[in-house]
């Protein structure tokens, strides 16, 4: 709370909304997420990040800059405020006990361009859910790969980005400071994505992750169609010698751009990338290939790949199609997440198994409606993941329509099926424990802990929930 109060005591006199309430919604996007100062040649997937799965690509695209801020105002304020309402049925609950969840989000964002060469922003959050000490969950369940705990705060405030730009002889181009950058072209998975350590939910509509402390070198070739960048890490640096370094090259063939990523940071094992995205009249060929250098054990190696085909089957109305697969070469089957999770039981030690990240071999798909019929402002979306190694997988449907000109609302509806990943791994484990003679031979007491914790849980099945996000 604190960051969002003192950017609204200190800066709110005297700044002016430039903001254009008729503005189509990817303009009013790049406002508020702060688009790149420069323009490079070619238009890097790490600065920007798409809303809706209705995208070409899920990352990508060129920001739009307000040209006139230059000659009118020096400065911005503005953000969006998000309300959610969730609802979760677990298999063999009462209708009375269907799960209920909420969550609430104000995001402000000062941004003043001082010259054309010299930017500010600053980008706070506050988090409210009043139903944090009752322990709810949002999305599945605690226990599935796609639901994640509510804070046991009731509110929390984030400092998502707070960074200057400046260019150096209109070259080389330097941004200082927290900030968002996100590599790789794929939608569902982001092998390439090396600098977050957090994995973007596919399903939700909104990307909540926040930004890492960075000083980031662009330089563009605009006669080649190439990109550059070096970054210094310098999150929980404290010395010297624990500064992260990342590297990126991005360059232009044809139809076709190829990025390269690579990072090192000490204790932390060595990553590698390459991404790749191609045009092929209304298809949209796009692939990443990650690999981790431990200082112990075989190389690990990642590889997304995707082909999406968008049809414009009327003036103002278009489909989007689009499939993707997904290998994790040191990835989980049903048994070894069991085992893991049961030793993590016996030891008393927190397991992490990455949601989407656990098996070895996943599928996504989705199918857009953009603007579908008379619905101007809509966007329809089926959506559907599966783990094929343990044969578990969801739909969601995702449906977002703009009313009374500045008011989003967002509704979904989803279900899961299988024993594995998607469900918690609840009903494999549930049916695993009471047979194995691992588990019989711990003391009874034990056995009861660990049923109250788990084996008591139920799986979930269904998902539902409504949106409500206003731009400010």
């Amino acid at each position: 709370m604190k960051y969002v109060l003192l950017i609204l005591a200190v800066l709110l006199p005297g700044v002016a909304y430039a903001t254009d309430p008729k503005a189509d919604d990817r303009a009013r996007e790049d406002a508020l997420f702060g688009g790149e100062e420069e323009k490079p040649a070619v238009a890097p997937a790490a600065d920007t990040t798409a809303s809706d799965y209705g995208d070409e690509r899920m990352a990508g695209g060129e920001t739009k800059e307000n040209t006139e801020l230059l000659y009118k105002d020096r400065s911005q304020l503005g953000g969006f405020l998000y309300m959610r309402t969730s609802a979760s049925y677990n298999q063999g609950a009462k209708v009375s006990d269907i799960g209920l969840g909420n969550s609430n989000l104000f995001d402000a964002y000062f941004d003043t361009r001082l010259n054309d060469r010299v930017r500010a922003f600053v980008r706070g959050r506050v988090l409210y859910n009043p139903l944090a000490s009752a322990a709810t969950t949002t999305g599945v369940n605690s226990q599935s790969a796609l639901g994640a705990p509510v804070s046991t705060d009731t509110t929390k405030a984030l400092l998502n980005q707070m960074w200057l730009k400046f260019d150096v002889g209109r070259t080389v181009f330097l941004t200082v400071g927290q900030q968002f950058v996100r590599w790789g072209t794929t939608r569902f998975w982001n092998p390439v994505d090396v600098l977050n350590t957090t994995k973007v939910n596919p399903l939700a509509f909104f990307d909540e992750r926040v930004g890492v402390p960075m000083v980031k070198l662009h330089i563009p070739i605009e006669k080649l169609g190439w990109n550059l960048y070096a970054i210094a890490l310098t999150d929980s640096a404290t010395t010297l010698d624990r500064l992260g370094a990342a590297v990126r090259a991005e360059a232009l063939f044809g139809h076709t751009e190829v990025g390269v990523a690579t990072i090192f940071r000490k204790g932390v094992d060595p990553k590698l990338g390459v991404d790749v995205s191609s045009g092929l009249g209304d298809f949209d060929l796009t692939g990443e290939f990650g690999m981790v250098f431990p200082q112990q054990g075989t190389v690990a190696w990642q590889l997304s790949a995707g082909l999406s085909y968008t049809w414009a089957y009327r003036e103002d109305d278009s489909l989007v199609l689009a499939v993707e697969y997904f290998h994790n070469d040191q990835g989980l089957t049903l048994d070894g997440a069991y085992n893991q999770l049961k030793n993590s039981f016996i030891s008393q030690t927190a397991t992490s198994l990455t949601p989407l990240y656990t098996g070895r071999d996943y599928v996504g798909a989705v199918a857009t409606v953009v603007s579908p019929g008379s619905l101007n402002d809509a966007t329809l979306s089926l959506i559907s993941l599966s783990n094929l190694t343990d044969k578990s997988g969801t739909f969601q449907l995702n449906f977002s329509n703009l009313f009374l000109t500045d008011l989003t609302v967002e509704a979904y509806a989803g279900v899961v099926f299988g024993d594995g990943e998607l469900r918690g791994y609840l009903p494999y484990v549930k049916s695993r424990l009471g047979t194995d003679p691992q588990f019989l031979a711990l003391p009874t007491d034990f056995q009861q802990q660990v049923a109250g914790y788990f084996l008591n849980s139920l799986p979930s099945l269904l998902r539902a929930g409504v949106n409500l996000r206003v731009n400010l």
